[in-house]
């Protein structure tokens, strides 16, 4: 049973049994689905929106009298927001026919790993043009079990824009010191300690979270999950038309970096708006928009 259901309104399932109706359903109504033609056999994604830019979508083989027998499945958000147009890795995983992405991103200052949604699109471009397929962005989203909402740091405007400046510079430092560039090296050492100063003296009588404003680091063993906290810059409210169930879907900034975060209403704490921030744990994909 995958784990993040709960959060595009499945929090109903609770056993393999009930996958499995749950998958039984998906085939013999489903949405949409996929099929690419290879030496072995015909595969593809099975799939079935149940609201507006999710659902679930199963990877699977065709057998010689047309039926679907699936590989994996997984559930899936989908949003507008481009997140980066950075230049993007594309690796197949190991134990099946998936794919993962990575983003080599210099304002976050880590490599960002992320699970392809729309893997197949990959092979079928892959397959056209007999090589790797050009992507030219990528719109990050991310599922999520249990999720808080933070009141936010109250900053002016020209507080915000020197943010942004600082976090550009840092970024533009990260790079440089990435080629080798000593001047770049010594500059983040020396801003290193000035943060960590500032960071002793204010924790002393002030709020973890009214110092640390958004984040974005690696959370847990496996490389796709992210603890985040992020601005609310964009709020819905959907309900899974099978289920019945309300989730929310935010579009948040996290570092400067935008990504749309879906999460079950019965999971999150407090009542989010626009403007308040949003923290939590995250299984983050991506979905390839190809040139």
């Amino acid at each position: 049973m995958h784990r993040y259901l709960r959060a595009i309104g499945f929090s109903n399932i609770k056993s393999k049994r009930d996958v499995r109706a749950l998958l039984e359903h998906i085939y013999s109504e489903p949405t949409f689905s996929s099929i690419v033609y290879e030496e072995e056999g015909k595969c593809g994604y099975v799939g079935k929106s149940f609201g507006p830019d999710f659902g679930i979508r199963a990877f699977g083989e065709y057998e010689e009298d047309g039926r679907f027998r699936e590989e994996y499945y997984f559930p899936y958000v989908e949003s507008s927001v481009l997140s980066s147009t950075l230049s993007c890795s594309v690796e197949r995983h190991t134990d099946r026919a998936a794919y993962g992405g990575i983003i080599e991103d210099p304002g976050l200052g880590i490599s960002l790993i992320f699970y392809m949604s729309n893997g197949i699109d990959y092979i079928n471009k892959q397959n056209q043009t007999k090589m790797s397929p050009q992507i030219k962005g990528i719109s990050l989203n991310g599922l999520c079990t249990y999720g808080k909402i933070l009141l936010p740091v109250y900053k002016t405007e020209k507080q915000k824009e020197k943010i942004r400046a600082e976090v550009k510079n840092r970024g533009s430092l990260i790079e440089a010191a990435q080629n080798g560039d000593e001047t770049a090296m010594e500059n983040l050492a020396l801003e290193d300690m000035n943060l960590f100063q500032t960071v002793s003296r204010r924790i002393v009588r002030e709020d973890v979270y009214s110092i640390v404003d958004t984040c974005f680091m690696p959370y847990g063993l496996e490389s796709d999950q992210y603890s985040v906290i992020g601005e609310i810059h964009k709020l819905e409210k959907v309900m899974n038309r099978l289920t019945g169930e309300n989730c929310y879907r935010m579009t948040l900034e996290c570092n400067n970096l935008f990504l749309t975060v879906m999460v079950n209403a019965v999971d999150l704490l407090g009542e989010p708006a626009v403007g308040r921030r949003f923290k939590g744990d995250i299984w983050l994909q991506g979905t390839a928009v190809f040139d």
